[in-house]
């Protein structure tokens, strides 16, 4: 398990124990205050919404039961039919007139009443309210643009009454009939939009919205908000309210949280009324935004305490247990004796530094004391391990035989001598030198593998590629060449052809010797090579040949001369080839 620093550690206590809960707490908290505030407006703006569609439910209805007494009272029916006897239209003026002075003139909320004869009379039959703030310019004003909308929108009425906006008015048009239900006259009554609406001026958080009549707008708020957010709202109105069951009377109000929009359908005499209202968002989430500021002061107030106590844990407790990591790292280098300047913030960090100066002190002392034991021990190691590759017969007798084959004309002995004296003089070592160049450890590997071709004939191929400017380079003697000679013993393949290579290269601070041969590694190969080449110098070893004994020897010294850097390995490369590598790491190379 990867360990962690101190430093990380403290910081990461303090997040987990102290700022992370509080970010929770405070993060559920206002969510919930939130989530309660969101369903308190949605609630407040519905409520409001369907309470001023109600009152406007009211006035609709009792505008259009004050055009039913037209039909009802009698007295317009009865004129017109008493003119079509007597075609005294003064008569007929003076009756109508009366009577719809005497309904319509003081309503609140219709502003002008007009009656339009079919066929027209000669003359004009109209009353406006000085209450609802109508004066005769507004009935001028009617003739000219909306006369003819008018009695064309009435022939498709019967004897229903339907709202119709015209030119930014808005009309209640009824028509009134004979008793054979044949209409004579159209009765118009011009709504006063500021009276019939006026329940929604006052709702809660309006910044801007529209009234639509049948998805046609019939009032702004403000009253000069462009056409691009008029089409907007129309289309927020058919959105939110799709697929809602809308009952006449009965208004509907939905909240649109995302877009801070509330819609009211009012389904009115059969027609859809629509209130869209856009909200303030400030106005609306003001209390939240007061909650959420005590939130965000307190963890503000808390960040001095943090720098605090971070600087108390640092100062008391990182810095010294850093330097006492420092230390300990100076120590594994090598650099036994370093010491630690003496710590006085508290008692216990100060003597735990005292008592690592102290340790190191003491290491350094007993370190220069087993210095000199440890060389002598790893020398004798040495020359125990390369005393196992020593042959058991003597070169001197290779030499006689040498001159006794070139006398008797015999050079491919005579050859072959050679290469085994110059193999008997590498693992003779007369003059003790533990290390050689490159180039003549290859000396000695070219003397094995011509022996080796003479043996083999053309079964046997092997190719070196070195680079000639690691030559000079100094290694340890007889490395190179068990590592062939392990090749060409455990290579080949089921005809007996062997091919093998040697590369030599350099790789920075490091030598590369590869060695290759055709065959691949069994599982009892595999768990051989592991005990070979383990780190247990001591490890059982009698139940391998002296071959591989000379493998391991190779991988011991390397690791005993540089290092866990540095030693062999073989593998199998996966394409039928076995693969040994001498890895060695003395410095730039």
């Amino acid at each position: 398990m990867k360990s962690r620093k101190l430093k990380t550690g403290l910081i990461r206590l303090i997040l987990i124990c102290w700022i992370i809960p509080y970010i929770l707490v405070s993060s559920v908290l206002i969510w919930l205050h939130s989530k309660n505030t969101r369903e308190q407006i949605a609630h407040t703006v519905c409520t409001a919404m369907e309470n001023a569609g109600l009152i406007t439910a009211d006035k609709i209805y009792a505008a259009i039961e004050m055009s039913r007494e037209a039909s009802y009272d009698g007295v317009i029916k009865k004129s017109y039919e008493q003119y079509l006897k007597d075609g005294d239209e003064n008569a007929m003026h003076r009756e109508v007139m009366e009577y719809l002075n005497r309904t319509y003139k003081y309503s609140k909320t219709i502003s002008n009443t007009i009656l339009l004869y079919d066929p027209p009379v000669t003359m004009e039959y109209y009353t406006y309210s000085n209450v609802a703030g109508a004066t005769y310019a507004s009935i001028d004003e009617f003739r000219s643009a909306a006369d003819e909308a008018v009695r064309l929108a009435a022939r498709d009425l019967d004897t229903a009454i339907r709202l119709i906006e015209i030119s930014g008015h808005l009309y209640a048009v009824r028509n009134i009939v004979l008793s054979n239900y044949e209409p004579f006259a159209t009765l118009v009554m011009e709504v006063n939009k500021d009276r019939m609406f006026e329940s929604t001026d006052s709702m809660i958080w309006k910044s801007s919205g529209v009234i639509l009549l049948d998805g046609v707008p019939i009032r702004k708020d403000p009253e000069d908000l462009d056409e691009e957010k008029t089409e907007q709202f129309a289309r927020e109105a058919e959105e939110v309210s799709e697929g809602a069951v809308i009952r006449e009377g009965s208004p509907a109000a939905f909240y649109d949280q995302k877009r801070a929009a509330a819609v009211l359908v009012l389904k009115v005499n059969g027609q859809m009324l629509y209130y869209v209202n856009e909200l303030d968002r400030k106005q609306m989430f003001m209390d939240s935004a007061a909650y959420l500021s005590v939130y965000i002061v307190a963890l503000i107030l808390l960040i001095p305490l943090l720098a605090a106590t971070f600087y108390f844990l640092n100062r008391n407790i990182d810095q010294p247990v850093g330097a006492l990591v420092r230390g300990s790292d100076k120590i594994r280098e090598g650099e036994y004796g370093y010491r630690i300047e003496p710590f006085s913030g508290n008692e216990e960090m100060g003597q735990l530094i005292d008592t690592f100066n102290h340790m190191s002190v003491s290491l350094e002392d007993s370190f220069k004391r087993i210095y000199v034991e440890e060389i002598a021990e790893r020398d004798a190691t040495l020359k125990a391990l390369q005393s196992q590759i020593n042959p058991h017969f003597l070169n001197n007798t290779l030499e006689i035989i040498n001159w006794k084959a070139r006398l008797s004309g015999n050079e491919d002995v005579s050859k072959m001598i050679e290469a085994l004296s110059v193999m008997m003089n590498a693992t003779l070592n007369r003059s003790g030198e533990m290390f050689i160049s490159l180039s003549e450890e290859l000396s000695y590997v070219d003397a094995y593998l011509y022996i080796i071709r003479e043996r083999f004939g053309d079964k046997f191929r092997f190719v070196k590629e070195v680079d000639e400017s690691l030559l000079g380079v100094s290694i340890p003697r007889l490395i190179i060449q068990p590592l062939v000679e392990n090749a060409v013993e455990h290579g080949g393949d089921r005809q007996g052809n062997i091919v093998g290579s040697l590369r030599v290269e350099g790789d920075g601070n490091t030598l590369l010797i590869i060695v290759e041969n055709n065959g691949s590694l069994s599982d009892e190969d595999r768990e051989r090579i592991e005990v070979l080449l383990s780190d247990d110098r001591l490890g059982d070893t009698e139940r391998f040949d002296r071959m591989s004994i000379g493998i391991r020897n190779v991988h011991l010294r390397l690791r005993l001369l540089y290092g866990e850097s540095s030693g062999l390995t073989i593998e199998d490369d996966g394409n039928g080839k076995t693969v040994s590598t001498l890895r060695i790491s003395p410095g730039p190379v």
